[in-house]
């Protein structure tokens, strides 16, 4: 009787696992450059930019004010000690003024600010702060508008210059606009963080590429060339978002995320000059 060896099909390795061993060094970076399949390449430029918003989320999501002024630039001008000084004579309470029949106006060049302005008041001003009996409008020339309600426990003592009157401003509208603030801050720097990834990954996957053309280069086509680009990528990027957590300023995400690619190219060129491939790897590629 002939006994047949039982063969045990190796199990599968993840396709993310992959790709974490192949960021582990130099050696590791340029044998794993055959390890991805094109949609799996994808896949991790992906996930390397979801993990370069993490900070952002996280900093934005923890932010307690807003620069107002920033976006209601003129509007911030109406924010001065007079009109500062006439508003402590008011007072807030379970989000309402208690002096229902109050009236102020200050007008100047920029517009009008004041407390239950008419509409004859506010005809043809393009800046406007009117404090109503549950809410205020603000208004910029630049095109924004907002209705802000009083939250319940608003208090107008805070004010007492022009400048906190522009903070007390700015932390009530930032109250009712997180949501807004959050999804169009994160956006916006997710898209920045993205088109610049993608250019960097693009020019750097194109110059290892053209290595192909020297006889010690062993990069042999554009696929790889990507693959070895997101494979020095991973460890900038994880460092990147280390940072980004410890203090959040995205030039410097993203300075570490390029320049530390950088730096794991050109460690990996002098460690195997793109040439030394072990056996092994080549024949995980196949």
């Amino acid at each position: 009787m002939i006994f047949k060896k039982a063969v045990i099909p190796m199990k599968k390795v993840p396709f993310i696992i992959q790709y974490v061993k192949s960021t582990l060094g130099p050696n590791a970076i340029f044998e794993g450059r055959k390890v991805l399949k094109f949609w799996q390449m994808v896949i991790v430029f992906i996930f390397l930019n979801a993990l370069l918003l993490l900070p952002v989320s996280a900093h934005f999501a923890n932010q307690s004010s807003f620069d107002l002024p920033s976006l209601m630039p003129e509007m911030a001008t109406l924010g001065t000690d007079q009109f500062a000084t006439e508003l402590s004579g008011l007072s807030l309470e379970n989000g309402e003024l208690t002096d229902k029949n109050a009236h102020i106006v200050e007008k100047s060049a920029n517009g009008v600010a004041g407390v239950n302005l008419t509409k004859a008041e506010l005809a043809g001003a393009k800046n406007i702060i009117n404090f109503k009996d549950r809410e205020m409008t603000l208004t910029d020339a630049s095109g924004y508008t907002f209705e802000v309600s009083y939250p319940k426990d608003a208090t107008l003592s805070e004010i007492t210059s022009g400048e906190s009157l522009v903070d007390w401003v700015s932390a009530q509208w930032y109250l009712e606009n997180q949501a807004f603030v959050f999804l169009s801050m994160v956006l916006m720097i997710g898209s920045i963080i993205f088109v610049s990834s993608l250019m960097l990954a693009i020019f750097t996957t194109l110059f290892i590429w053209m290595t192909k053309r020297s006889s010690f280069s062993r990069i042999a086509s554009f696929k790889e060339s990507f693959n070895l680009t997101l494979n020095a990528l991973g460890i900038p990027v994880i460092a990147a978002c280390i940072i980004g957590f410890i203090y959040f300023d995205i030039t410097i995400i993203m300075a570490v995320q390029s320049l530390g690619m950088v730096l794991m190219i050109a460690w990996t060129f002098l460690k195997t000059r793109f040439y030394k491939t072990s056996e092994k790897s080549m024949a995980a590629s196949r």
